[in-house]
């Protein structure tokens, strides 16, 4: 008998835990993403030649790999902020941003160089062009100017067709956008 009264009270007293009003603690809110539009033109002299201020790059580290992207087809840099949860099971793509103006679809820059390299760390979103499209990747220094004589460049590539060359100081790929937007497209669908 003694038995059932104490599972009566355990009962008794799980049932009151339960029902008792709990204050909850209140919650910090979630931090600001703020974007950041980096304007070229801004820091360039006006009467620099147009071929000069194309020379502008922003070096972007995935797993160790540093690639040049052109300036010209940077439109925001932000902090990676939360993405919705991709359509694919395609390593390269790591889901969709909401913007003011659309939606942009994040890729790991890291799984774009190689399937094996996915999941290394970013904590830098790179919206391109037209904001369709955002690579995840490291962004820790500020653009770098790049003289085109110092760049191998690339033509009829088979394998990575959006690497366009390779840059000897610093060392480093350098991408095309428009056909890194083209093999993206092909490979995860428009």
């Amino acid at each position: 008998m003694r038995a059932m009264q104490d599972a009566e009270q355990i009962v008794a007293d799980y049932l009151a835990e339960l029902l008792t009003p709990v204050v909850a603690p209140v919650q910090a809110p979630a931090p600001e993403v703020k974007v950041v539009a980096f304007e070229p033109w801004r820091n360039t002299p006006t009467s620099a030649p147009a071929r000069e201020m194309d020379c502008r790059y922003l070096l972007c580290v995935a797993a160790g790999v540093k690639l040049a992207v052109p300036m010209a087809d940077v439109t925001h840099v932000i902090p990676m902020p939360p993405l919705t949860p991709p359509n694919s099971s395609n390593p390269i793509c790591l889901g969709r941003w909401r913007h003011p103006s659309g939606e942009a679809r994040a890729a790991d820059l890291a799984a774009i160089l190689s399937p094996d390299l996915s999941g290394a760390p970013t904590v830098t979103l790179v919206i391109l062009r037209d904001r369709t499209w955002a690579l995840a990747c490291v962004v820790d220094e500020e653009p770098v100017e790049l003289s085109t004589d110092m760049i191998q460049w690339r033509s009829g590539a088979a394998t990575r067709p959006w690497l366009a060359g390779m840059s000897l100081e610093p060392k480093c790929g350098v991408v095309d956008v428009t056909a890194l937007i083209d093999w993206l497209e092909k490979e995860l669908g428009p």
